[in-house]
């Protein structure tokens, strides 16, 4: 009888999921003029961790003040803001509180704004046309270190990495490319590239990038290359780090932007 009270009481103080791991976060904000939008979104976000604290902003200017005044760890940004507004909360984010996770989000798939928020610096992106279990589960990846995405987005986005990787024929990269002479023809193009340090990545670390530019997980990778899954992830953040991005898309992206995929 008494043993039966004791587990009674155990099982009584078992601690649920929430409590082992604290949730997604510690304290979220909304930035979106809709209110209904900030509102539902606010909810999603309470249900998935319980007395976390979920501030709204109503736009860029009482996001920056709120941002200045108690730390965040997640920010949801509308991409429909006036003014471009929602790029430039994105890109400050991520230049002055880079531990942030950012994500960008509207009403329906648009693809400049999309582009825009993974420029900006967003890991993710979501359409809020989705339902709550949907947006609930996206949002809940960011715990395993992913990139909540929405399907039709990630689905797009990989569609033109394999394009682009189609257009253009991979060859070994050649780490320490020789310097071509100054011209007055050179183009923007080859401006950006310039402002990534040659020999910047390693020459496994640019295999493993082209490889999750065309879409392989960790684990395809580390089994192409005969390499521990851990190994992977020890490049794949090394990379991160090297091209200041937080995510595979981001990588994918700045490795476009300077010639890396070429």
């Amino acid at each position: 009888m008494e043993m039966s009270m004791q587990y009674a009481a155990a099982v009584r103080h078992v601690p649920s999921a929430a409590q082992l791991y604290g949730g997604v976060f510690h304290a979220a904000l909304i930035v979106a003029d809709d209110s209904i939008a900030a509102d539902r979104m606010r909810r999603i976000l309470a249900e998935l961790a319980p007395h976390r604290r979920v501030v709204i902003a109503s736009g860029r200017a009482e996001a920056l003040n709120l941002l200045a005044a108690l730390p965040y760890d997640l920010v949801l940004v509308d991409m429909r803001l006036p003014g471009n507004d929602g790029a430039a909360l994105l890109h400050h984010v991520r230049q002055a509180y880079p531990r942030i996770e950012s994500i960008g989000m509207s009403a329906t798939d648009d693809q400049e704004l999309v582009n825009a928020a993974i420029a900006a610096g967003a890991i993710g992106y979501l359409l809020t046309e989705a339902d709550d279990a949907e947006l609930a589960y996206l949002l809940r990846s960011i715990e395993r270190g992913g990139s909540p995405m929405d399907s039709r987005i990630a689905r797009r986005i990989l569609g033109s990495i394999a394009a682009y990787a189609k257009a253009r024929t991979i060859e070994p990269i050649r780490v320490q490319a020789p310097v071509p002479a100054p011209s007055s023809s050179s183009s923007s193009e080859q401006a950006s590239a310039a402002r990534l340090p040659q020999g910047l990545l390693s020459p496994r670390e640019l295999k493993v990038l082209r490889l999750i530019a065309q879409g392989w997980s960790n684990r395809q990778i580390a089994d192409a290359v005969y390499l521990s899954v851990n190994t992977i992830e020890f490049h794949a953040k090394s990379i991160y780090r090297k091209l200041s991005v937080k995510s595979r898309t981001q990588a994918v992206h700045e490795a476009m932007q300077h010639g890396l995929l070429n």
